[in-house]
């Protein structure tokens, strides 16, 4: 039989247990080190795997073929033309025909009017071809007519302001 002497440590060793009495005949059990914490930064996983008496492999690398620029711009193009297919802005065409109509004197409404009867005119299935192609020739003539008035009065206009401005 063993006998320990440090008598402080197994009273607190029996106090921690919740222990009435202490039993000094009883060999103390020493706690077991506790192991060090190995080096992973350090160490590669092969160093680790060798102090463990393992056996370490490696797997190959796989290769991924790089995208090359021509495949990349292509696969853009692609996307940007699905893109711009689908949404077509037209504010600024819109805004430019708005501003020379404005300048020019020019009508749009009774030219819209006028692209409408032409539509009918085409549209139309009880008139022959040849009545189909004069009155659509009818309807350019008039369509011509008004773009013309619309200009000669928008250039008398700028006349008279001008002779009146000089006077």
């Amino acid at each position: 039989m063993m006998v320990n002497m440090n008598y402080a440590q197994m009273v607190s060793v029996a106090k921690s247990q919740l222990a009435n009495q202490v039993d000094f005949v009883k060999g103390y059990e020493h706690p077991l080190p506790v192991a060090p914490k190995t080096d992973t930064v350090t160490l590669s996983d092969a160093a680790i795997a060798k102090m463990q008496g393992e056996n370490y492999s490696e797997s190959a690398p796989t290769y991924i073929k790089p995208e090359t620029a021509q495949s990349l711009i292509a696969a853009n193009k692609a996307k940007t033309s699905t893109v711009e297919n689908k949404v077509t802005d037209n504010r600024f065409n819109d805004m430019m025909q708005k501003i020379l109509d404005k300048r020019l004197g020019i009508d749009r409404e009774k030219l819209a009017e006028l692209e409408a009867m032409i539509k009918n005119v085409a549209e139309n299935e009880k008139m022959s071809p040849e009545e189909k192609q004069k009155a659509i020739e009818e309807l350019e003539k008039m369509r011509e007519e008004i773009i013309e008035q619309s200009i000669n009065i928008k250039e008398t206009a700028t006349e008279t302001f001008a002779t009146n401005s000089e006077n």
